[in-house]
């Protein structure tokens, strides 16, 4: 089972809806059915309406010391030039926000 968000654009607007389902279809067919039932929405969905399903991962929480932010984000070779850059970002960050 995945968390959804079902959308589809008419001349009114962007209709959104979130849902649980098991496969892409089951999500637009239970969206059609939220939809059918919402008294606010003028037009439903024709057969020809196109629906975007966003599939909504569950967060993950982190716990980090920032400690370890300050040691990672030290001045190192390690991991090539794109995490050089990295850590070179978060370390200004983290100096901009010290004073």
């Amino acid at each position: 089972m995945a968390h959804c968000r079902v959308r589809f654009e008419d001349a009114e607007g962007i209709h959104s809806i979130e849902v649980t389902a098991d496969t892409l279809f089951e999500a637009v067919a239970q969206a059609v059915v939220e939809f059918r039932e919402d008294k606010h929405l003028v037009r439903m969905p024709a057969p020809e309406t196109d629906f975007t399903v966003i599939v909504l991962h569950k967060p993950a929480e982190h716990v980090i010391r920032l400690s370890k932010i300050h040691d990672w984000a030290k001045p190192s070779t390690k991991g090539g030039p794109a995490e050089m850059l990295r850590r070179e970002r978060v370390r200004k960050m983290l100096l901009a926000n010290s004073s």
